[in-house]
């Protein structure tokens, strides 16, 4: 008996094939930071001033957040267990209290733009550069 082919089978043979294409490709995976919030708590290994947050939020390849005196913003992609972070606009706000308070902001932002990998372990995110950290985070509330 030969098969009958009729335009019914071919539109589903075509929708078949449609939504084939959109399945995930590979080993692609979701972003793991998107939808997240974050708390600074080490900076190059060192606790951040009392008194300020440094916050993280990552959300549709966009992360956003508050540097200490001012908010910032940038576009991040990851890659597998690679992240990079670009385009960081910031708030100009002068910081005057406490002492120190531009020294962290500037380190912060500056490792923030540095950071090559990240890694989400014991409830925390970790973006380092060949293998070390630079920014510490727990989730924030």
């Amino acid at each position: 008996m030969k098969p009958q082919w009729t335009p019914a089978t071919a539109v589903l043979g075509l929708a078949g094939m449609a939504l084939a294409g959109c399945s995930i490709v590979g080993n692609a995976r979701p972003d793991p930071l998107d939808g997240t919030s974050w708390l600074l708590v080490s900076v190059d290994g060192g606790e951040p001033l009392a008194g300020i947050e440094v916050t993280a939020v990552f959300e549709g390849g966009s992360v956003r957040g508050s540097s200490g005196c001012n908010s910032f913003g940038a576009s991040y992609e990851i890659h597998g267990d690679n992240i990079e972070i670009r385009e960081i606009q910031s708030t100009l706000m002068a910081c005057i209290a406490p002492d120190g308070a531009m020294d962290q902001e500037q380190a912060f932002v500056a490792r923030l733009s540095s950071s090559e990998t990240y890694r989400i372990a014991n409830g925390q995110l970790r973006l380092l550069s060949s293998g070390r950290d630079l920014l510490v985070f727990v989730p924030q509330d």
